[in-house]
């Protein structure tokens, strides 16, 4: 469950942090912006000032790629999601990526990266050592 949201640049900025439309908290001047999740599912939208910074997004302490956590980031705001199924999604997005830029289909990627199902191999394993 996503807890917490961390924004970092090398230079100052600051921020508006709006939770479902309603303004929660404002932040002024820094390097780093540091903003509790206090509800899920949620709306983010985070005003930046001054425009166009692209700050690095962490969630949880996990850097996050924009485009594979679905953030919209506009000249003014970042706008994203948050549900409780946050990283699930994100870890999807990263496995569909990978496999268009293999160009390769879903079983195939699941064995290069491990994800196959092995519940038989584990079966043949404990029968054998009963």
């Amino acid at each position: 469950m996503v807890k917490q949201i961390k924004l970092t640049h090398n230079e100052e900025f600051s921020c508006e942090y709006v939770v479902n439309d309603r303004l929660v908290s404002t932040s002024v001047d820094s390097k780093e912006h540091v903003f509790s999740v206090q509800e899920l599912p949620c709306k983010i939208k985070i005003n930046l000032n001054p425009y166009k910074v692209k700050p690095i997004v962490r969630i949880d302490n996990i850097m996050v790629n924009y485009g594979l956590a679905k953030i919209t980031p506009w000249d003014h705001m970042l706008e994203f999601d948050l549900d409780l199924n946050f990283f699930d999604h994100y870890f999807t997005n990263i496995i569909e990526s990978k496999r268009q830029y293999l160009d390769i289909g879903k079983e195939e990627i699941q064995k290069k990266i491990g994800l196959e199902d092995l519940s038989k191999l584990v079966d043949e394993i404990e029968g054998k050592i009963v």
